[in-house]
């Protein structure tokens, strides 16, 4: 199916990846210009970053295969989106950039103490490992199809090319790749579209007509019903997830402190919160119109087909030699800006937050830029080892473990943070509490709704709610308890607050 034309551009947009790799090792002299890009980035760049990360694969392949088979029921929740940039904007970025942080878990040291710092960081970095050989593994998958290559071999080369950029530029070079690619993206999507209008006789017209009668426009039940995914839980639980991503994750914390200031900083995530929801509804609309597209011309081939694979296979079969290649390369574009800014930011949390804080405090910088490159180095090996290990096991075991993960490291994760940015009086005894607290009551609730758990007392698993809950129920949790636990106690934080809660970020001004 494919032709020399596609690889061919394919192939060269790989090349310029790695180039800009090499072109930004030049700069990295130093700790803050490896991991933090130097502090000097135009907003524009970064917020354009921004977007091709969190857009991922799963924008360009699941999006429009889900509203191709189904309705549109995950597009009001990311919606979200733009108000989780909104704290983001206003207090957590300000914060971050006024207190000069590596890390966003060095943060949390200074208000609560090491073991705050420790928890978030190994949660942040184990995640993130199990993250990359998953999303690795899933981007190769339609690359395997289309194709007809080795699935190993495609984990090993594009995980290589992946790697090797990253390792070589680091952060300025994960920006301007992702920048890039993040372009490749929203390009290859405007050119399928004119094509779709014109295989359709009657252009969008029909599209929306056609689609809101069959009920592929449907946003799925609005029933206050809390046992089940409606559009308000899900709202709800996107919420919670994005305000998470946007104010506490070393991805983004990273990109805040890489804006050269604060004015750039601010249209950077304006640019990055409505371009990412343009992205979403966008390709939401691509998969709606192939909908249309594939009712007046069948395709047997589809029968047999996923609905992620109908777009690559639209690209394929129907836009010119050379420029599907372009098209195809915003697959990849979107798996790359994912894998390489996981790799940095956990290379940035292991060299910070770990190794120069509690192995090598008083090292020359350009040590911890040999250390930071390693560990990417390790994290690329890491990535293409658990790809490789779900190709051959076809077990979903990594799966269920990536989301176990997040679901007891990180459950309660936004929550500690919000503990420490909105409250005065809360410790460090009364948040690391909290803490233990949320994480032993997710390993039960994960415990009770397992297949064991409910074969030893089914009636907990019976009235226990649905894990999607997890990230609303445990954020909320750990930050009421750790403020109940500090008012009952009567115990309040003794540590210098200056520039560390909203409540104190001016008074050393």
């Amino acid at each position: 199916m494919w032709r020399l034309a596609d690889l061919i551009v394919i192939g060269l947009n790989l090349v310029v990846m790695v180039c800009i790799g090499v072109y930004c090792a030049r700069k990295s002299k130093s700790s803050d210009a490896y991991f933090l890009a130097g502090r000097n980035m135009p907003g524009w760049v970064v917020g354009l970053s921004m977007m091709a990360t969190i857009v991922s694969s799963m924008t360009f392949l699941a999006t429009p295969g889900f509203t191709y088979a189904e309705n549109w029921r995950y597009v009001p929740p990311l919606f979200t989106y733009l108000l989780a940039s909104i704290p983001g904007l206003f207090l957590f970025m300000p914060l971050f950039r006024k207190g000069n942080f590596q890390s966003a878990y060095e943060y949390l040291e200074k208000r609560f103490g090491a073991w705050a710092r420790l928890y978030a960081g190994a949660a942040f970095v184990l995640f993130q490992m199990f993250r990359l050989g998953v999303i690795l593994y899933a981007v190769c998958l339609p690359i395997e199809t289309m194709t007809g290559f080795s699935l190993p071999w495609i984990i090993v080369i594009f995980g290589v090319l992946v790697a090797s950029y990253t390792i070589a530029g680091g952060l300025e070079a994960v920006i301007w790749t992702d920048m890039i690619q993040g372009f490749a993206l929203i390009l290859g999507g405007l050119i399928c579209l004119p094509i779709i209008f014109n295989m359709v006789p009657g252009g969008f017209e029909q599209i929306i007509g056609e689609a809101y009668a069959d009920g592929k426009l449907s946003i799925g039940s609005t029933a206050l019903n809390f046992s089940e995914k409606t559009v308000w839980i899900m709202v709800l639980m996107h919420l919670f997830h994005f305000t998470q991503y946007m104010c506490v994750n070393q991805m983004t914390i990273q990109r805040y402190a890489a804006i050269k200031t604060t004015k750039e900083a601010k249209k950077g995530i304006v640019l990055s919160a409505v371009t990412t929801v343009m992205v979403w509804v966008f390709f939401s609309f691509i998969g709606t119109a192939l909908y249309v597209l594939y009712k007046h011309s069948p395709r047997p081939e589809l029968e047999t087909m996923l609905p992620e694979q109908v777009y690559p296979f639209f690209i394929l079969s129907h836009v010119p030699a050379g420029v599907a290649g372009f098209v195809m390369s915003g697959l990849l574009a979107a798996a790359m800006s994912t894998l390489d800014s996981s790799i940095n930011a956990s290379a940035s949390a292991v060299t910070t937050d770990f190794y120069r804080r509690l192995i090598a405090p008083s090292k020359k910088e350009k040590h911890y830029v040999t250390f930071g490159r390693w560990i990417s180095g390790v994290f690329g090996v890491v990535m293409i080892v658990l790809a490789l290990v779900i190709h051959f096991t076809r077990t979903e075991t990594l799966q269920d473990l990536q989301a176990t993960l997040i679901s007891v490291m990180s459950g309660g994760l936004l929550g500690l943070f919000l503990l420490g940015f909105l409250t005065k009086r809360v410790d460090s005894k009364s948040a690391s509490i909290a803490t233990i607290w949320t994480v032993l009551g997710v390993f039960l609730w994960l415990f009770f709704d397992s297949e064991i758990g409910r074969q030893i007392s089914p009636g907990i698993a019976h009235i226990l709610p649905d894990k999607f809950w997890i990230i609303v129920l445990a954020n909320s949790f750990l930050f009421l308890l750790g403020i109940g636990i500090s008012c009952l106690s009567g115990r309040r934080a003794v540590r210098d607050l200056t520039d560390l809660t909203v409540w104190t970020r001016n008074s050393a001004n």
